[in-house]
């Protein structure tokens, strides 16, 4: 089935190759039913954590690694995703404080806001956010009489460093 693991890009654009390995997730919906999530652990960057603050600058993701499970399905996710042209996802900026967060991201070539929620757990932050498909122009994506629902859930761990 076709599905939009570019959700999966946009997860990863919080996480980072430090000591710990870096992943993200994204958990896709299918419409009338059914799910299924895609995974990455090709992301390079780190988030800082300075006192109670959080930041991330410039977090890349390889999205021609992506696999949702199904060889079929993440020939047509990377399709979807047009990794030939757009090979990358990138956090351009994120900040957080008091386990809520806010960023820049940048998708096929779009740069949107983001917002979600995040934890510390000893060196790793997890995310996670919802972005809409729409907003980085991945629609009509069917097969079969399966379709994708338009709004996804990334979760992502990242390595943090402590800041001066």
């Amino acid at each position: 089935m076709r599905c939009p693991a570019s959700l999966l890009l946009i997860a990863s654009l919080f996480t980072a190759n430090l000591a710990l390995a870096a992943s993200a997730s994204v958990d896709i919906n299918l419409t009338p039913a059914g799910s299924f999530k895609g995974k990455t652990a090709d992301v390079k960057g780190f988030a800082t954590l300075k006192g109670d603050e959080v930041s991330a600058q410039n977090i890349v993701v390889n999205l021609q690694s992506l696999k949702t499970g199904i060889e079929l399905r993440d020939k047509h996710t990377l399709k979807h995703l047009d990794v030939a042209k757009f090979p990358q996802a990138v956090l351009l900026m994120g900040k957080g404080k008091g386990g809520k967060g806010v960023g820049k991201i940048r998708i096929r070539g779009i740069e949107k806001p983001i917002e979600g929620t995040y934890k510390i757990n000893g060196n790793e932050l997890n995310a996670e956010f919802k972005l809409s498909l729409k907003d980085f122009n991945i629609t009509g994506i069917k097969y079969m009489g399966v379709g994708v629902e338009d709004q996804v859930s990334l979760q992502v761990a990242v390595p943090v460093k402590k800041g001066p």
